[in-house]
């Protein structure tokens, strides 16, 4: 038997699997990095059940960008990050590697869920100008890349989508039609 991706999601719930598997596993060439993936997938669909079960408005908008995810060849870099992230202050500081750092970087024509535990400030940073179409529980709309966003734990999930290209109305599909390149983030409180 194989280890596929089913028989690794049950392995790492600790469904009862055989011996034969985890020996399988163990003797893999590559077993780190396998199991590493498998965990990374469970977390991830931990997190999309959460995010479904208490947000179900959020989940419809993620689930019409999967048909719009795109990269264009030379898609920008782009960051979200909290500007009480100093990476050299840090080293110096009394305050822990995790307090500080809040670091992400949007993946082109990919859907994250990054789960957070506080309130925070988030700014973005790209080599070009994009915009960021917002859905929350209280609303909709366009912001720019010289924005930021005021993550509040009790306003529950956001999902911020980055478009590249000309924003030419703030109707979502309109805006997913047009980009040249789509990625998105969703901010969920734990």
């Amino acid at each position: 038997m194989t280890l596929d991706k089913l028989l690794l999601d049950e392995m790492v719930q600790g469904v009862e699997s055989a011996d034969e598997n985890w020996v399988q596993l163990l003797q893999h060439p590559d077993a780190e990095r396998v199991w590493s993936e498998a965990v990374k997938r469970r977390e991830s669909l931990n997190a999309f059940c959460r995010l479904a079960a208490r947000w179900p408005a959020i989940v419809l908008q993620y689930k019409k960008l999967k048909s719009f995810t795109k990269k264009s060849i030379n898609a920008p870099q782009i960051n979200l990050f909290s500007p009480s992230h100093q990476p050299f202050s840090a080293a110096l500081s009394s305050i822990s590697d995790e307090e500080q750092a809040f670091l992400i970087e949007v993946k082109w024509g990919k859907h994250q869920i990054v789960e957070l535990d506080k309130d925070i400030l988030i700014n973005f940073n790209a080599d070009r100008d994009i915009n960021v179409y917002y859905s929350f529980i209280g609303g909709d709309g366009v912001i720019g890349i010289d924005d930021s966003w005021a993550f509040k734990l009790d306003e529950g999930a956001v999902l911020l989508t980055f478009v590249e290209g000309e924003c030419l109305s703030n109707d979502f599909e309109s805006i997913l039609n047009h980009a040249k390149s789509v990625g998105s983030v969703v901010l969920l409180p734990s």
